[in-house]
């Protein structure tokens, strides 16, 4: 179990500036997923300054269509990582009401020597492992690239692994990239054909019989997603209800009626954290996993039922057997934390498959007190019970 207790970076800041005030690219820095980064472009990079002595890298409340992280130390070590952006599961399941669509990531790093290296000039040919190679390449034939070039004077490169060290002070750069079209994509109900403009930056979505479309239905619209209307782009800043009112939809800017021929998702950042870790033992055997749905269910009184789908987060029971070192240090890091949340991997070392990185991965906080017990005479064990549920 990895917990990440302090936070290093030291400065954010982003390539292309914000959907308005309320979405600025500090609040990824804050305590609150739900209340994001909301890019207004269709391709952004955010830079994360991090003091000396990080491990691992968490994001929360990612929406992109891609994303990778180019992370350079002070030494000159580099490294190309990729970030999942995988939704939870299809959106028919999602659904309205969902602010967080992709899991949380963890991401742990180590410095490596590079496996392949090259000088320059370059004879050319297919390169199909991690390679180093100098600032400046001159190529005397055809070259290939069936994996990432790096062109840096160190031969070492920073690669992700389960359980990391150190490293240098590190600029961090998150590349993301939205460009799928959805607006032919609705979880339910009709596509999107024209928007319909009521006064100023007020309208609705319509189809093509000019019918306005329910957008709790559709699902691929949402806060900052960015639309092409008429031929110009529009952020959509704001949803009042189920968007089906002549003026319950705003743009970022007044659009006159017009055919709509693209809707993209935004990018948005909940929550970047970069830091030292806390390493403890695993939970053990038995671990379980619950989910809290806070979906709306109201019994009526004639026999039927109304609902609301909200948001489910994950929890954990942890039992775990921890030495004292550790158990000493855990205490610390309880005292330290008490309420407020944290990004944690709740175990590792599982096989690939079981995606640890992604599925055990979350922003949490303890909901009460940890209990702890000895477990040997001579106390070098201690049994260490606590309940952890994640904020999203």
């Amino acid at each position: 179990m990895q917990i990440l207790q302090d936070d290093l970076i030291s400065a954010v800041s982003s390539s292309a500036s914000h959907l308005s005030a309320t979405y600025p690219v500090g609040n990824v820095q804050d305590d609150i997923p739900s209340l994001p980064y909301i890019c207004n472009a269709t391709t952004c990079t955010i830079t994360l300054t991090v003091a000396s002595g990080m491990q691992a890298l968490f994001l929360s409340g990612l929406q992109a269509d891609s994303g990778i992280i180019e992370l350079v130390t002070s030494t000159n070590n580099s490294g190309q990582i990729d970030i999942n952006t995988i939704p939870y599961s299809s959106l028919a399941e999602l659904a309205t009401g969902t602010s967080q669509r992709i899991s949380p990531e963890w991401f742990s790093f180590t410095v490596a020597t590079a496996e392949n290296t090259i000088s320059s000039p370059y004879a050319g040919g297919t390169i199909s492992e991690y390679t180093q190679g100098p600032t400046t390449l001159v190529l005397e034939g055809n070259l290939t690239l069936a994996a990432d070039l790096v062109l840096t004077d160190s031969s070492n490169s920073i690669q992700r692994i389960s359980t990391g060290a150190a490293l240098g002070a590190a600029t961090v750069k998150l590349v993301f990239t939205t460009s799928t079209d959805r607006k032919d994509s609705p979880v339910s109900g009709n596509a999107i054909y024209q928007w319909d403009q009521s006064s100023g930056v007020a309208g609705r979505f319509e189809d093509s019989s000019g019918a306005a479309v329910n957008l709790n239905n559709f699902v691929n619209v949402m806060i900052g997603s960015i639309c092409t209307i008429g031929g110009t782009d529009y952020q959509v800043s704001k949803i009042i209800g189920d968007g089906t009112g002549a003026s319950d939809v705003e743009l970022s800017s007044a659009a006159s009626d017009a055919t709509v021929t693209v809707i993209k998702h935004p990018i948005k950042l909940g929550i970047a954290r970069a830091g030292s870790v806390l390493n403890i033992e695993n939970p053990q055997l038995g671990l379980s996993r619950t989910f809290t749905d806070y979906s709306v269910r109201r019994p009526l009184l004639n026999g039927g039922y109304s609902e609301t789908q909200r948001n489910i987060c994950k929890g954990f029971d942890v039992s775990a057997m921890l030495s004292d070192s550790n158990a000493q240090n855990f205490e610390g890091f309880y005292r330290a934390f008490r309420s407020k949340p944290f990004p944690a991997i709740i175990a590792e070392g599982f096989d690939s498959a079981r995606n640890e990185n992604t599925r055990m991965a979350g922003f949490y906080y303890l909901r009460s007190a940890p209990s702890m017990a000895y477990a040997t005479h001579s106390g070098s064990y201690t049994q260490t019970e606590f309940q952890i549920h994640e904020v999203i």
